[in-house]
């Protein structure tokens, strides 16, 4: 049996949940969240968070970024500068339409959330769990790798074992039906390779999150799990310091969007109350 990965990729994200979402709100001219998955994700990651928004009077925008979902095929052509004019699109259209816009990034949304936010100032800016800069000596090394290894192969540098049945099912819900005891499928998913300019992309948009960081004028919500293995807390909290932003740290690991992590609730409440503040009272409104 021969399969094609990205195909396969591209078939999950035909279903309905990964497609960008806009949940209308209650009042006219109202509060309005606009919602930014992380990588290689689709708006389905950031749905739940919208919901409680949409629940909670709020429109709820969650777009797809540009390369991701039915485009990952396109992906490995797409650049940081992409990413971030789009989010700064949405943002723009939202603007016009609601009184209040707050923008929500999850890990390298939340990168691309703080450039844009330095663009175009939404009232408040939500950050859970952002990317800007990873450990180890080979994520600098990046641009220079690029050029001397042009592809890589992640699956194989995850040293994959096909007998653990914590890895049969991340494998099973990104190529459903696949044979995971087939060889043919082993390898082609081995085999899989990947443009080490796509990850230098994301590199890229950490360091520009960084540089407009301190230009970040907008009151701004940093949540971080802290047994994150990913996004280090001490990293976060380096961020967090240098835009002045309200720190919370919760009991989890990188997926503190994940409804059915234990802390989600908690993510979930600190999030909304930091977004009600920025709605006008029944008084303000009248005045």
């Amino acid at each position: 049996m021969t399969v094609n990965p990205v195909e396969a990729f591209r078939k999950v994200f035909e279903a309905p949940e990964h497609q960008p979402f806009f949940l209308n709100g209650a009042g006219e001219g109202g509060g309005a969240a606009l919602l930014v998955h992380g990588f290689p994700g689709t708006p389905a990651e950031m749905r739940p968070l919208g919901e409680s928004f949409h629940r909670a009077g709020w429109s709820a925008q969650g777009l797809l970024l540009p390369g991701f979902g039915t485009d990952i095929e396109t992906l490995p052509r797409r650049t940081a500068e992409e990413w971030v004019s789009a989010v700064v699109g949405e943002l723009r259209e939202l603007k016009r339409e609601h009184q209040t816009v707050v923008l929500i990034g999850f890990s390298l949304g939340g990168a691309l959330s703080i450039e844009a936010a330095s663009i175009e100032p939404p009232d408040g800016l939500i950050l859970l769990s952002p990317f800007w800069k990873l450990d180890g000596a080979l994520w600098g090394l990046l641009p220079a790798l690029k050029h001397v290894f042009p592809t890589f192969k992640p699956f194989r540098l995850m040293k994959l074992d096909f007998d653990n049945p914590e890895t049969r099912q991340s494998m099973a819900q990104f190529m459903p039906g696949a044979d995971m005891d087939d060889p043919a499928v082993q390898k082609a998913i081995k085999d899989f390779s990947v443009p080490t300019n796509m990850i230098d992309q994301i590199r890229r948009a950490g360091v520009k999150a960084a540089r407009a960081a301190p230009n970040v004028r907008v009151p701004t919500l940093i949540i971080q799990g802290s047994e994150d293995d990913l996004v280090k807390p001490d990293k976060t909290r380096t961020l967090a310091a240098q835009m002045g932003a309200e720190y919370r740290e919760v009991p989890a690991d990188h997926q503190i969007r994940d409804p059915k992590g234990a802390s989600y609730h908690l993510v979930e409440q600190l999030a909304l109350e930091f977004a009600g503040s920025f709605i006008p009272s029944h008084e303000q409104r009248g005045r």
